[in-house]
């Protein structure tokens, strides 16, 4: 007895990008100051000549590619609005001798998802809610800690680098593909369709030949 087989459409093996952590130092600034060094990602609106395969996803893999390049690649870390986060001090159980049981040395950023949102690649955001972090609390919030240092504004900086580091670790992104590649997908799915349709018409004319016949037929 012979099973049919439905046909499966081609898909791609991508490899995946990783990248490796900087040492470079961190700089909050303003929001009209972040909103000049970045670009933004191109409109939705904009209609992708690669056809809906290749839209509005491939739009934001882009965007994140070119997000991350400018931290890391480029050595310039991205940074944040100081606004969208709210910071505290405690006392420090790190290094510093007495120091630490005087003065509130301790940094603690609290950063929620809602605000973090506009600020980062939307792919980063949608692994954040599906994977989570260990900085993510169950309200919602990147909550993250330093008190490696004495100083109050290392342990600032630290904390708003450790966010940085925390968003582009929550997924690794797909390797660009080539245009050869994108070709190649569209024409196994062009054959898959229409093998699809081809398959449904010759099933369609054997039920309205069955339909064709007569009792006596039988």
């Amino acid at each position: 007895m012979i099973r049919r087989l439905a046909f499966q459409p081609f898909r791609p093996q991508m490899r995946m990008q990783t990248f490796q952590e900087s040492s470079i130092s961190f700089q909050p600034i303003s929001a009209r100051a972040y909103f000049k060094s970045f670009t933004l990602p191109p409109s939705s609106k904009e209609e992708s000549e690669d056809g809906p395969q290749y839209g509005e996803r491939e739009r934001d893999l882009d965007w994140a590619r070119k997000w991350v390049s400018e931290g890391i690649i480029k050595k310039k870390l991205a940074r944040f609005p100081p606004s969208i986060g709210e910071i505290t001090f405690s006392r420090s159980s790190g290094p510093g001798g007495q120091n630490v049981n005087k003065v509130n040395s301790k940094a603690t950023l609290r950063v929620p998802l809602d605000k973090l949102g506009p600020h980062i690649p939307r792919v980063f955001l949608e692994a954040l809610k599906t994977n989570g972090s260990k900085y993510l609390t169950d309200g919602g919030d990147m909550v993250i800690s330093s008190d490696s240092c004495r100083s109050q504004l290392t342990n600032t900086k630290n904390c708003w680098e450790k966010l940085y580091r925390a968003v582009i670790k929550s997924t690794c992104l797909p390797g660009k593909t080539s245009p050869e590649q994108k070709e190649r997908v569209k024409k196994l799915i062009r054959i898959s369709d229409a093998k699809t349709r081809d398959w449904k018409s010759k099933l369609a004319k054997k039920k309205e030949n069955r339909r064709g016949k007569s009792v006596g037929e039988w």
